[in-house]
């Protein structure tokens, strides 16, 4: 089985939507915006596509910071900075100690039972630094792998390539880790790619494209306890 297990972020271990949602109030406070649903609903949408742009490296992340902005405050025909905006934004969500259900719980037990844990993100640096600062959470991992620190995003297999280099995983190494996420696109298609087992975490329970069929899935990340053994494989 596994002994090292590669945790995405966003979605998995964090709640990205209430964290977006609070990061999105105190910003538009800030900018005097009198926001309404049809603009979260807006802005998450624009974000959603960005990203996966920057999955499919049709931008860059310095960008996708500054455009998300541009192309949301294009569509309200409002006249703010967008720069200075991404600024305020990332402020508040590096804050964010939103967690989702039982993430502490799993973490500590899986900890306790002698599994490496690492955790493996396209999120920005200075927002995953911040957000596990902030739940705490940052002791329970054995290394950190952030795309925007590496210059690689997943499902890149630059990215893969990169996270064997930091956690010292050999081929026999890689036979006993697992990937776990929420991302078919990124998590679960970049682990098949480098030859992972995947676990995808699939709250929703959205049916599986045929083409990308992970290793596990689970809708509750306390199933990892059951699925997982007390004890990891010896390598």
């Amino acid at each position: 089985m596994y002994n090292h297990l590669l945790f995405d972020a966003d979605g998995t271990l964090f709640d990205f939507k209430a964290a977006e949602r609070h990061a999105l109030e105190a910003l538009f406070h800030e900018l005097d915006i009198a926001g309404t649903d049809r603009m979260r609903t807006l802005y998450s949408e624009v974000n959603h596509a960005i990203w996966l742009e920057f999955e499919q490296g049709k931008i860059s992340l310095g960008s996708l910071k500054t455009e998300r902005f541009r192309r949301f405050f294009d569509a309200l025909h409002l006249g703010h900075d967008p720069l200075q905006t991404s600024i305020r934004y990332l402020d508040f969500l590096s804050r964010s100690d939103h967690l989702l259900p039982g993430a502490i719980e799993v973490l500590t037990t899986l900890k306790q039972r002698g599994y490496r844990l690492s955790l493996i993100t396209n999120g920005i640096s200075r927002v995953q630094r911040g957000r596990l600062a902030a739940t705490k959470t940052l002791s329970f991992f054995d290394h950190l792998v952030i795309s925007e620190e590496i210059g690689s995003q997943k499902p890149d297999p630059a990215f893969f390539s990169a996270l064997f280099s930091i956690t010292n995983m050999d081929r026999y190494a890689q036979r006993h880790a697992l990937v776990i996420g929420d991302s078919l696109t990124s998590d679960i298609k970049g682990g098949l790619d480098a030859q992972l087992d995947t676990c995808w975490y699939n709250p929703d329970k959205i049916p599986v494209d045929p083409q990308m069929k992970p290793t596990y899935e689970i809708s509750r990340l306390e199933e990892l306890l059951d699925l997982l053994p007390d004890e990891p494989v010896t390598s």
